[in-house]
């Protein structure tokens, strides 16, 4: 056995062309086959006469492979039952040569190449593997491609994933994609292995699936007049939008994602992310009224009443529509971001927390355990039909069903209990797996996002098997999954954009073990797969093909790489290499979690730098980030002291700074303040935030403040 190795394949192919002239297979792809065993020298030939056999309930992976083989090479393959030994491809179940779902193998000899399954499925990824080995024809043009043949390496190829649940999210409520589009996602998908497709369906921007039982959810809830301009300001458009997927259209939706081996998940998200359904029936609210589509970002804090048996009884009819549509042996019923304003003042949620003889604990609230009813009755229902459900990690918090599947996202800690708790439990961390975040730290030339900041390398570093966990628990995850919501993703060429090369890095996750990734080899095998985004129009980012060095630094300056400390720590989330960061001479750039900004949220920036030895200055220098929709605001204040002993301090500056209103730009910021000249060894800067305006979601909490290089002249 032996990994192949570039070196190797391009010995082999240069072989091969200088003797036959024939462009050659590579198999060295993406998600990396586990076992490949070259057979040197022999080569299969495959052209326009090769054929296609298949067992009967394979015909339509014979289908796909002509199709695939197609548009790579420009000619069709024959295709015809499987009988006997012929020459050409063979397609064929044989589960009991393998241990697990999913599993196949690829035997390549000079007259045949025979592909075989554990199931239907593991054919379908061997003919994945076939194709994305396959030579690019070198004379294409965007209408067609000259039929020419090519030439397989023999020997055998071995391979299964690592996860059983491969998953992507899409979400089409903030902003609605088109069924066309959605097939193009499950393309996208199927090319990378993956076989869950989570389908984000309600909203309070938007409701996304017709319920018979419930018009007005697609009359009235699918629709918004108007959206948000930016990052949650007060001005607003008046586009109408919107749109809703009927049943007709979800049924011919999932028949095309079985037919690639994709199970759609339908989220239903409750009881929170409910405002599109209360503006249809706003009697299932806590106050009753009036509600509109929302036409913000963000968290709502009306949601279902809890204390309401109809609104109750209106989940649980909506999700048994949804059964009755979805064969998923998975149906996620949401659970995160619920806020308990509503109930804590409604008398109906008041008298069901007293009916139910709920009592507040030291851990949790009597809301919250509220919500754990609202949860478990509903999986009751869901569990009841023979499904599992799925919620998101806020579920945790309370009383939790049992066989409840936890989608940790917030971090890992909410997999890491669960797994310790005996739940399953699928990993999508935003710190790793949100693909609606920055790409590049340049974020003034990537289109829109939410914020954040989340490059290839990052998504390829993810280890969804925590070392807290034992060897028993680490069962229990039993998969990943990446997410991508819309909020700033107006059309499908931007989710792609999104998800590509991204998606390279998550299918390695799923599919292979984490000593088996290389990022070097990674990225030398995403070129091939970059064929195949121009191959179909894809849109996609290039910053793993076009590297580039990308770095700011400052005018050296008293305080550069002088000992810092900060009187308190940044929040544990954005510390990354500490109070160091702010004195480097590298001035923070991009997204707040790119790593070059220290974060601080309701308590200042506190920070001393010891010049070790007196020096002269009177002028004091900071950078700030803001952006307003992930609620970073700049500083409120910021305060110059000095002193000689590194105890005794007394300021010499200090300055207040206007909020920042929705009209104002967002980005980087210099702040400066001027004063007498001084001379210190020791200088404490003090920077302040505000608390969250009115005209903000978040109104009432404290803003977040990201800070990078203190200069001191």
């Amino acid at each position: 056995m032996k990994k192949l190795s570039f070196a190797l394949f391009a010995a082999l192919i240069l072989a091969a062309c200088t003797k036959q002239q024939l462009p050659v297979a590579n198999y060295d792809i993406i998600p990396q086959p586990k076992e490949v065993q070259l057979n040197d020298g022999k080569l299969f030939e495959l052209n326009s006469k090769t054929v296609i056999y298949y067992e009967a309930s394979l015909q339509r992976e014979a289908q796909f492979l002509c199709e695939y083989v197609n548009d790579i090479l420009g000619f069709a393959l024959n295709q015809q039952e499987y009988q006997g030994q012929p020459n050409g491809i063979v397609l064929k179940l044989s589960p009991a040569d393998f241990d697990q779902a999913e599993a196949y193998e690829i035997n390549v000899t000079p007259k045949q190449i025979t592909v075989k399954g554990a199931d239907a499925a593991g054919v379908f990824y061997g003919i994945q593997t076939l194709r994305k080995s396959l030579p690019f024809e070198q004379f294409r043009t965007d209408t067609q491609v000259s039929p020419y043949k090519c030439q397989l390496p023999c020997g055998t190829i071995r391979d299964f994933p690592n996860f059983a649940y491969r998953g992507m999210h899409l979400d089409p409520c903030r902003h609605f994609i088109d069924l066309d589009s959605v097939k193009i996602y499950l393309d996208m998908m199927a090319m990378h292995n993956m076989n869950q497709f989570h389908f984000h369906l309600s909203e309070d921007q938007g409701w996304r699936i017709e319920i018979k039982k419930y018009p007005e959810l697609t009359e009235i809830g699918a629709y918004r007049n108007g959206t948000v301009i930016g990052h949650n300001g007060n001005l607003y458009d008046t586009i109408r939008h919107g749109g809703f997927y009927t049943q007709d259209e979800l049924r011919d939706l999932i028949q095309y994602a079985a037919e690639r081996h994709i199970n759609i998940i339908p989220e239903i998200d409750l009881p929170g992310h409910m405002q599109a359904a209360l503006a249809c029936y706003p009697n299932m609210g806590c106050t009753g009224g009036p509600y509109e589509v929302w036409r913000r970002w963000g968290v709502s804090d009306d949601v279902l009443c809890a204390g309401n048996e109809e609104a109750m009884q209106f989940a649980e009819n909506v999700l048994n529509e949804v059964i009755d549509l979805f064969p998923s042996p998975y149906i996620h019923i949401g659970g995160d971001e619920c806020p308990k304003v509503r109930w804590e003042k409604c008398p109906k949620c008041q008298a069901k927390i007293k009916e139910l003889g709920i009592k507040k604990d030291e851990k949790y609230s009597a809301e919250d355990y509220l919500q754990s009813y609202v949860m478990n009755r509903m999986a009751k229902v869901v569990e009841a039909r023979g499904r599992r459900v799925i919620g998101w990690d806020e579920i945790l918090e309370g009383n939790v069903s049992e066989t409840a599947i936890i989608m940790s996202w917030r971090g890992i800690e909410g997999g890491i209990e669960a797994a310790q708790k005996g739940h399953d439990v699928i990993m999508t961390p935003l710190s790793h797996l949100y693909f609606d975040y920055y790409q590049s730290e340049d974020i003034a030339n990537e289109p829109a996002c939410i914020g954040g900041y989340l490059p290839v390398e990052r998504v390829y570093e993810f280890q969804p098997l925590p070392e807290e966990l034992t060897p028993e628990q680490q069962k229990h995850i039993i998969g990943v999954q990446a997410n991508i919501w819309t909020e700033y993703i107006a059309h499908f060429w931007h989710v792609q954009y999104m998800a590509l090369p991204r998606m390279e890095a998550l299918t390695e996750i799923q599919w292979n073990n984490p000593q088996e990734r290389d990022f070097e080899s990674f990225v030398e095998r995403c070129h091939k797969m970059r064929q195949f985004y121009d191959l179909y129009h894809y849109t996609y980012a290039d910053h793993i093909f076009n590297p580039k060095a990308w770095a700011d630094t400052v005018e050296t300056n008293l305080a550069t790489r002088k000992p810092i400390s900060l009187r308190q720590q940044p929040a544990e989330k954005y510390t990354y290499e500490g109070a160091k960061l702010l004195n480097d001479g590298n001035l923070g750039r991009g997204a707040y979690n790119s790593g070059r900004w220290l974060g601080f949220c309701g308590y200042p920036l506190d920070a001393v730098i010891d010049l070790e030895q007196p020096a002269e200055m009177q002028h004091v220098r900071f950078h700030a980030l803001i952006n307003k929709g992930a609620w970073i605001y700049n500083p409120s204040s910021v305060k110059v002291l000095v002193s000689d002993d590194g105890e005794t301090f007394r300021q010499v500056a200090q300055k207040d700074i206007p909020i920042s209103t929705w009209h104002d730009k967002e980005g980087i910021f210099a702040y400066e303040l001027d004063f007498e000249p001084i001379t210190a060894r020791f200088v404490e800067v003090v920077v302040s935030g505000y608390d969250l305006p009115e005209d903000h979601s978040g109104f009432g909490n404290p803003a977040w403040i990201f800070v990078d290089e203190i200069e001191v002249w």
